[in-house]
């Protein structure tokens, strides 16, 4: 008898983005809800996209992702999220359109049957009643920091800012991914007070070319980074985070995890959005070459 599919939700705004790095300028469809819902849905798991966009976003460019067999539910907005990212070696400017006009909220009847939902905004466009409503489903909830700590200036530029997401609402999540810049706006001292909040809760701390830590109550571990030239990292860390929790999930390793998040989320940070795609032999091969050079690590 065959495993049934790994069932998953992403929660998070489709953004038009603006992107202008070593890979050159473009504009393509962008956030966490992107690159969240096609990496999962690469990696064999049923995937269900709860959105939000506005008439501006191109249309073909949704049906891309349906037609990867990715189940789309939309809050329709006045206009969709703009980023503008600018990358300069290892530094970024990046400015926005502004919060969204409305909040993103998920009905209860769609929740049934999910193993997890990732909860991925961009400019905390997810109503926080959607943590009580997962808790009562029954979800596991992977969230990223990044836009929660998120917001957009009267010049339009994109400033971090302490944890908009109370505690009550974070004792329900399982897993949280930020990047090591991320951490000092989301944390008030150190990760500990994570594990106060949430005893079980996991910690992807990435850090780009240097790789990342995962850290939970009682230890932590370094995963190196696939080395790659990197045209364009934006997303990468998106990818990371979903694809963790979908091995995870699957295997129950956090080492087998990290090992294929990294090796995902290398094959986005050499791709610009547009061409931003990967196959499971791509993948693997990846995965074998990481765990040659962890071997002598775990």
């Amino acid at each position: 008898m065959s495993k049934r599919p790994l069932r998953i939700g992403v929660v998070g705004a489709l953004t038009i983005d603006v992107n202008r790095s070593r890979g050159g300028a473009y504009s393509y469809m962008g956030g966490g809800g992107f690159y969240s819902s096609l990496s999962l849905s690469r990696m064999g798991v049923e995937t269900v996209l709860f959105t939000a966009y506005g008439p501006d976003m191109n249309q073909e460019w949704v049906e891309s992702l349906k037609k990867r067999g990715i189940k789309v539910y939309a809050v329709e907005l006045e206009r969709s999220i703009l980023f503008e990212n600018v990358y300069q070696d290892s530094s970024r400017l990046q400015k926005a359109s502004g919060e969204p006009s409305r909040k993103i909220f998920i009905d209860r009847s769609r929740l049934a049957g999910f193993d997890a939902v990732h909860v991925t905004p961009v400019l905390n466009e997810v109503d926080q009643s959607v943590f009580k409503e997962l808790e009562e489903a029954g979800c596991k909830v992977s969230i990223d920091a990044q836009g929660f700590i998120r917001t957009c200036g009267v010049d339009g530029i994109v400033h971090q800012v302490k944890r908009m997401l109370p505690d009550d609402a974070l004792s329900r999540v399982n897993y949280v991914h930020m990047n090591v810049d991320e951490q000092f706006f989301f944390l008030n001292h150190d990760v500990k007070e994570l594990f106060e909040i949430n005893p079980g809760m996991i910690v992807e701390l990435t850090n780009s070319e240097h790789g990342s830590m995962v850290v939970y109550k009682h230890g932590c571990f370094y995963m190196p980074v696939f080395s790659v030239e990197t045209l364009d990292p934006t997303g990468a860390g998106d990818v990371y985070a979903a694809v963790f929790l979908a091995k995870h999930l699957e295997t129950g390793s956090l080492v087998e995890a990290s090992i294929y998040a990294s090796a995902c989320s290398s094959i986005k940070a050499e791709k610009t959005g547009p061409f931003f795609d990967f196959n499971v032999n791509e993948v693997e091969d990846r995965v074998r070459k990481l765990k040659r050079l962890i071997e002598n690590l775990y």
